[in-house]
């Protein structure tokens, strides 16, 4: 297989040769090198000498590399029509278009010479070569024979060598692959097919430079973003894609790299998590016990079988739940086995599997190529969750507690831990309840709780990985940072009171689920450019989606600027990082800030203000500004707002404005008008950044219009980020 980090990047196949033909065909004092004795392509009469033949039966791939290539020889050689047909022969042995001595043959035809050429090529290999006169343009499949044709067109049907064909022409080139699988079926069939598949995924791509791509009905960007990356100029443009039609052909390529195979409990539902975890361990796949014995035969002979069935029944904390996970922190993450840099929060099988339910087994190919403990825990000491309702209250917070502790103890001080991924809402808060069941939590107390209690062990949260596909994937494109962004200078401050100053914070893309399926299509949904949108998410996640946040850069407009989502690169949250930690946030943010070209951080959650130590460490990557959403979630905080100010560094700190309407702009700008006058200073303009979660540009231009109308005699002037908070800052000076 040919090497990942080779793979063609912004049409670089037809580049890269074309340079390389260039170097070899001119002499270092800038004269062209003599090509040798050229084909002949117009008769004596001036009429083409030759004729172009494809095979009759043909994809459309073929047929169109055809049409290229006798349209550029056609204006190579300044004639007006090229002869192409197909090498179709009649029973009696009549062909449309027989053969002549001088032809250029596209793809596999019933002429001897591309037989001739295509038994010297390897999968992965095209080749144009001359026999005996006729030019063979063919690869190993349709997709090399397209390579085949852009290469002859580029190097010898177009530019200064148009029409100059060498007799002795003979090259052959490489081109990479990569495989798809798309994950069918419905209810149980379709979470287990998942699994075995996502989970071999993440195994697969550790190890093999020839990577696989998922697919599924039920996430639409694992095809829209795909075809995203495949467009002319990007990466997989010319990467040929082979489908693996089903998972026993799946299984069988994956085969070399499977030494084992982790059978869970499907009466045990938390077992799926801790079976993800001892397959990125023990470079496993897994399985239910029927499924693997129904694919036994195609499995190495040799393998290892790990089966958690019947192993955890309760008797050690009295839930088999939470026996599962205790036992995998003894056996595997206090030993050290596991990543330091991950830990996943996945939804476990207990309703998922009946459903069919895709959104947390699609992202466990990260969790396997990259060790990382699994784990599904309620973080509430005075309710059990909906789940596991005849464990004692507190038992699951005092696993994810030990969890925690244990990651903190191998990892060491000197680094970071990326929890990624949620929680399952139906199970530890009133979202989605059944009528047995209730809960005095909301979803959002959940997702503060967590951030609470993880936040002092040195983690911070990429926090929902619903959905987040192909991350072992995308995670392997070879981005080039740092990445650069437009950063205007030339606005003034008009610091008349009639002035509002408003910068829209596009979110909620603060983790990878929402980047990869909410945030490309809302980028793609219309209206970018009219006006300044700051998008924020977090940098860190250039370490899953490289090629997608880059993708954002290069087709961003003048009016699209970047900036993090909550917290920074990550969400934690400063009032909980011990003193002794913030040296080692900070330079985890800041490196990212610096890839992503990012000095403003809008949108840091916590449960106060931030305080001169977090200020001081947060204005070290924040360097332009900061806004907070304090919010009091559990009494575990002041609730005390920020007030605008300057550091001592000169950044900017504001509060962010959590109003937001996404049914309607009237009903949007009537919130925003509150907020607008909440935050009015007699005698100077006012300032106001707004937290819109997962709109449309079309949209918030339409809530921008609804303001104006509602306040007439106000100028509403939207701002990019940059700017936002240097006139800001000048206005409070």
């Amino acid at each position: 297989m040919k090497t990942w980090n080779k793979r063609i990047l912004l049409g670089v196949l037809c580049v890269l040769l074309t340079v390389a033909a260039m170097l070899l065909l001119s002499c270092g004092d800038g004269q062209e090198e003599d090509l040798g004795p050229l084909l002949t392509l117009l008769t004596e009469d001036g009429a083409p000498a030759y004729q172009v033949i494809r095979p009759d039966i043909a994809d459309n791939t073929v047929t169109v590399a055809a049409v290229d290539v006798a349209r550029a020889l056609k204006e190579s050689i300044g004639v007006e029509e090229v002869t192409i047909g197909s090498d179709w022969i009649s029973r009696d042995g009549k062909a449309d278009f027989p053969e002549i001595e001088t032809e250029i043959l596209v793809g596999l035809t019933n002429r001897a010479e591309s037989e001739q050429v295509l038994q010297t090529l390897k999968a992965g290999e095209f080749a144009v070569r001359v026999v005996n006169k006729k030019v063979v343009v063919i690869g190993s499949n349709d997709f090399g024979t397209r390579l085949a044709a852009a290469y002859l067109i580029e190097n010898y049907l177009s530019g200064e060598r148009a029409g100059k064909v060498p007799e002795a022409l003979d090259y052959k080139g490489e081109y990479s692959q990569m495989y798809t699988f798309a994950i069918g079926g419905s209810g149980e069939e379709k979470y287990d097919t998942g699994l075995a598949a996502v989970t071999l995924q993440g195994l697969f791509n550790r190890y093999s430079d020839t990577k696989i791509y998922v697919t599924t009905k039920d996430v639409e960007s694992t095809t829209t973003v795909l075809d995203i990356m495949s467009q002319e100029g990007r990466w997989l443009q010319n990467v040929d894609r082979v489908a693996i039609k089903n998972l026993k052909a799946l299984i069988e390529l994956g085969a070399p790299y499977i030494t084992t195979v982790v059978l869970w409990d499907v009466k045990v539902p938390a077992t799926v998590n801790v079976a993800t975890m001892i397959a990125g361990v023990e470079d496993g796949i897994v399985m239910t016990p029927e499924m693997y014995q129904a694919y036994k035969s195609v499995l190495p002979e040799s393998i290892n079988v790990v089966s958690l069935v019947d192993k955890f029944d309760g008797s050690e904390t009295g839930s088999a739940k939470n026996d599962a996970y205790r036992w995998a922190i003894r056996e595997y993450l206090e030993k050290g086995l596991c990543s330091t840099h991950y830990m996943c929060s996945y939804e476990d099988a207990a309703r998922a599997r009946a459903n069919g339910e895709l959104r947390y087994i699609l992202p466990r190919d990260l969790a396997v190529e990259h060790e990382a403990f699994v784990f599904d825990l309620s973080p509430w000491t005075d309710e059990v969750p909906k789940d596991d309702m005849g464990q004692r209250k507190g038992l699951d917070r005092e696993t994810y507690l030990m969890i925690l502790e244990a990651q903190k103890k191998v990892r060491g001080s000197d680094t970071l831990t990326e929890i990624s991924g949620f929680f399952p809402s139906w199970k530890y808060s009133d979202s989605g309840n059944d009528l047995d069941f209730t809960s005095k939590y909301k979803g959002t107390q959940v997702e503060w709780e967590f951030a609470y209690l993880f936040t002092p062990y040195g983690c911070y949260w990429n926090p929902v990985a619903e959905n987040a596909s192909n991350v072992t994937f995308h995670e392997a494109y070879p981005l080039q940072t740092p990445l650069v962004q437009n950063r205007p200078d030339d606005i003034k401050l008009d610091n008349d009171e009639k002035n509002v100053y408003m910068l829209i914070v596009m979110g909620d893309y603060d983790s990878t689920g929402s980047l990869y399926t909410k945030m490309i299509k809302n980028w793609n949904a219309g209206g970018r450019g009219k006006i300044p949108l700051a998008w924020s998410y977090n940098p860190n996640m250039l370490q899953q989606y490289p090629d997608i946040i880059e993708y954002f850069y290069q087709t961003a407009t003048e009016n699209d600027y970047f900036v993090s989502n909550v917290g920074g690169a990550g969400w934690y949250n400063p009032s909980r990082v011990p003193e002794a930690d913030w040296p080692v946030v900070a330079a985890h943010h800041k490196k990212y800030f610096t890839m992503s070209d990012i000095s403003v951080a809008p949108d840091i959650w916590d449960f106060c203000a931030l305080s001169e130590l977090s200020e001081y460490y947060v204005t070290q990557f924040a360097t332009t500004g900061a806004g907070t959403l304090v919010s009091n979630q559990l009494g575990h905080g002041t609730g005390v707002k920020t007030v605008p100010h300057i550091a001592d560094n000169g950044a900017v700190i504001d509060e962010i404005s959590n109003r937001f309407d996404r049914s309607s702009p009237e009903e949007c700008a009537r919130v925003w008008a509150i907020d607008i006058a909440a935050r009015d200073r007699i005698g100077c303009a006012t300032f106001m950044s707004c937290r819109c979660v997962w709109s449309t540009p079309d949209y918030l231009i339409s809530c921008i219009e609804a303001l104006e109308d509602k306040l007439p005699d106000r100028n509403i002037i939207v701002l990019d980020p940059f700017s936002y908070y240097r006139l800001l800052g000048e206005s409070m000076e």
